[in-house]
């Protein structure tokens, strides 16, 4: 072993850490190379086998090899545990956008130099923006515990940038984390806000009020905090009392943009030209902002001021012609307007982004004459020329029109030919059992089984299936455990309500049945759902109420199939 001064090494590097002994072995992946006998790791002294994987390091890194030099540098920062071995080795990770060993270097360097307090901030910036909020709490924790200034306010603002996305008990634990800060520290506004947005997502609106009128009466004028008392009093209805806080602030901050955007955003709800001038002026001010503009463009939409709104998005669509999204608001306000071609026509123009299935539907829903068969097939065929991806989703918009405009035969025709190609969608294979329903309960039980063996623990299958067989089946027992299993995931859907009724129906158990039909029919009762309920309480015994919501629900509904059986079955002329 050579003793070496630290100062000297070819990398500037401190190669110092805990005094150790270790047999090394070549990191994972690293090339073939010159293997030592076991080494003692000493502080202040340098070994062949450290000198040898730095070196290499360097060079991976000259030749742009990074993940090399990374598995060098992770290695010897394990081994040597030198803070500044472990700094490089998180740099290199932090190049590569490699989380996960981003972390594992972190940690390394916290090891090795407690007092560092970035590699503290690397690790929670990462864990935040991965979604591990409970996996970061005890590196906050460490890391307010010991920041100090400009360093401990870092953390609190990033704790509040996540705070909507918390889950509830995560929350309640980083409240607790701050509280005892913050009470120790009561004019810290960073803290009474942060404070405050992770009361808002506990749902605790007062506490989070409380908190705000704290940092208001420190800084009266402070943006922030206005901001959020003026959302949480307009959310909870309180307009006159939110203009009221808006009005203040902005006499203090006569040109903050968000509270300017909030205080048109009220005006707009409680005096709507007051608010529509507000806003164009705001869109004169902020001419260069296309993102405000789409979002007035949205919520004067939402407010019923179309013509507005359609301004705004014609102007912006002329500045922006790629964004065809702004077709689809186009097309909303059209059939709203009830200009139905060029609604039609603004939703097709649609080629990208969240709304472009959505766009397809809402064209096909307002082409609703069974002329226009060959447009429809026309429009499918190049959505899906256009959108390869979007093929079951579009096919299945064809067979739903289809269908509902007398055409089911061909509806099925393209569905089962759509499944040649396709034969595992779930999607096709569920609309196919809905369409072939009572011409074929054997291919309908064979789809629906076929979807369920795919996904087991679909809900809408366990009800399908479950309900199925026991119209078409005697095995309720099987029956009974899919719509279980359905009714803990949808406790309060009608259709798995109605199927559960009718299950326990089939197995005799008619007070049970009748419950549950009872809690359908009160939740959604359509006149299958009635005709369920009519037929059980038949067979309860209470025959009087049984023909009283027969005469009512065919009264609603005339010659309806399922009304008209169930009155067949009773017996009783419809």
């Amino acid at each position: 072993m050579r003793h070496l001064e630290v100062a000297t090494l070819l990398l500037s590097l401190t190669l110092g850490g805990c005094a150790a002994s270790s047999e090394i072995s070549a990191p994972g992946g690293a090339p073939a190379r010159y293997e030592p006998a076991a080494v003692t790791y000493q502080r202040g002294e340098l070994n062949q086998e450290s000198l040898f994987e730095l070196l290499a390091a360097e060079i991976a890194g000259q030749q742009r090899k990074f993940d090399t030099a990374l598995e060098y540098y992770l290695h010897q920062a394990l081994l040597t545990r030198d803070p500044a071995i472990a700094e490089r080795a998180t740099r290199i990770a932090q190049f590569l956008r490699d989380a996960d060993a981003v972390l594992r270097a972190a940690d390394l360097w916290t090891y090795a130099d407690p007092t560092a307090l970035e590699p503290l901030h690397i690790q929670t910036h990462i864990l935040m923006t991965e979604g591990r909020f409970e996996e970061a709490l005890p590196i906050f924790r460490q890391l307010l515990a010991t920041a100090e200034g400009e360093d401990s306010i870092e953390p609190v603002l990033l704790i509040g940038t996540y705070s909507p996305r918390l889950p509830g008990s995560v929350a309640q634990a980083y409240e607790q984390l701050l509280e005892p800060i913050s009470t120790a520290q009561p004019r810290r506004l960073d803290l009474l806000m942060v404070r405050a947005l992770l009361q808002r997502r506990l749902g605790n609106d007062d506490q989070a009020l409380l908190l705000l009128e704290r940092g208001l009466a420190v800084e009266p004028g402070h943006e922030d905090l206005n901001s959020q008392k003026i959302e949480i009093l307009r959310l909870r209805g309180e307009t006159d009392a939110a203009l009221r806080t808006a009005r203040k602030a902005l006499s203090a901050n006569p040109g903050h943009k968000q509270l300017r955007i909030q205080q048109a955003q009220l005006l707009l709800e409680a005096q709507p030209e007051t608010g529509l001038r507000q806003i164009r002026q705001l869109l004169l001010d902020y001419a260069d902002d296309d993102q405000l503009h789409y979002y007035f463009a949205l919520l004067l939409l939402d407010h019923q001021q179309d013509e507005a709104s359609r301004d705004i998005l014609t102007a912006l669509l002329e500045q922006n012609p790629e964004n065809s999204n702004l077709h689809f608001y186009l097309g909303l306000i059209d059939e709203r307007g009830g200009d139905t071609d060029s609604a039609v026509r603004h939703y097709l123009n649609v080629s990208e982004g969240q709304n472009l299935e959505q766009s397809y539907a809402r064209a096909l829903g307002l082409i609703d004459s069974p002329e226009s068969r060959s447009e429809i097939a026309r429009i499918i065929s190049e959505g899906i020329q256009k959108q390869p991806t979007l093929r079951v989703s579009l096919t299945l918009m064809e067979a739903e029109w289809l269908n509902r405009h007398g055409f089911s035969e061909a509806a099925l025709a393209l569905l089962t030919d759509t499944l040649k190609s396709e034969p595992m969608n779930v999607d096709l294979l569920y609309t196919r059992a809905l369409l072939i329903g009572e011409r074929d309960p054997e291919q309908m039980l064979t789809d629906l089984r076929q979807a369920y063996a795919l996904e087991p623990d679909n809900p809408m299958l366990q009800n399908a299936l479950g309900y199925s067989l026991a119209v078409h089946t005697d095995d309720y027992e099987f029956a009974h455990m899919l719509v279980s299993q359905a009714l803990e995931q949808r406790p309060e859907d009608a259709a798995v309500l109605d199927s559960m009724g009718w299950v326990l129906y089939k197995l005799d158990r008619l007070p049970e049945a009748l419950n549950f039909l009872r809690r359908a029919y009160a939740v959604f009762a359509d006149p299958e759902v009635s005709a369920h309920l009519i037929e059980v309480l038949w067979a309860s015994g209470e025959q009087t109420e049984a023909l009283t919501l027969l005469e009512a629900q065919l009264s609603e509904h005339p010659n309806d199939p399922h009304l008209d059986a169930v009155a067949h079955t009773l017996g009783v002329s419809p």
